[in-house]
């Protein structure tokens, strides 16, 4: 299977891009980024370009593609409505196109996260565009998914580059026992690791609905480990 990661240099798509390597059905893990990773691999080959409104330029690294997994996204924190949507919306439309171009059977995850709003009418601009970002992609795609995670907690030694968020990871960190004694942790967390592992289940055998909540998340993961 060849997967293509997108924002592999981020929390998110470190997880698929680990999990990925990991797979021993994975015989190629294609990353597209502007900037090489610190990682060499057997299994990995970087692609690197600039425009990511138009990745016709790089049609053919892509080819062949069993899965894209989409880690790429920022918060909306600090940007104009433009900038986000651009981002967010834009940066996913352009690579769907392509990759949908090049194999229409091809299964892709798309990272989204709760509070999404598929309906794209509510009044949180965040949410709507995520929730148009979703919907194009499951338009475009009979094999395409948005995860909708909670509180992402890293794996495989990652840190996340947001200081916000690893503030929050330090102090989720020492009440995730809890959280678990009370059932409250596939509701409200899961890992990277975790996400990596969905994906690539989703690209083996599908799944019954195409948005997967926090909890469907860490069902499916754990699901995956059985199958592994």
């Amino acid at each position: 299977m060849k997967v293509v990661v997108f924002g592999g240099s981020g929390l998110i798509g470190d997880g698929f891009l680990q999990e990925s390597l990991l797979a021993p059905d994975v015989t190629e893990v294609v990353t597209v980024g502007r900037t090489p990773l610190s990682l060499t691999h057997p299994k990995l080959r970087q692609v690197r370009h600039a425009d990511f409104r138009d990745f016709t330029a790089i049609v053919e690294e892509l080819r062949g593609a069993d899965a894209c997994f989409w880690g790429l996204g920022v918060s909306s924190a600090g940007l104009s409505p433009q900038d986000y949507e651009r981002i967010t919306y834009d940066f996913t439309v352009a690579a769907a196109r392509t990759l949908a171009e090049a194999n229409t059977a091809l299964t892709f995850v798309y990272v989204s996260g709760g509070g999404t709003d598929s309906t794209e009418k509510g009044r949180s601009r965040w949410a709507r565009v995520k929730g148009r970002t979703e919907n194009m992609v499951i338009a475009a795609f009979p094999n395409g998914y948005a995860l909708r995670p909670g509180f992402v907690r890293p794996s495989h030694d990652q840190r996340s580059k947001t200081t916000a968020y690893r503030w929050a990871n330090t102090l989720v960190t020492p009440i995730a026992p809890l959280l678990r004694l009370l059932r409250l942790a596939p509701v409200l967390m899961t890992s990277t690791a975790q996400l990596g592992q969905v994906a690539l289940h989703l690209a083996r055998h599908g799944y019954s609905r195409h948005v997967l909540e926090n909890r469907d998340i860490v069902t499916v993961a754990a699901q995956a480990e059985i199958h592994a």
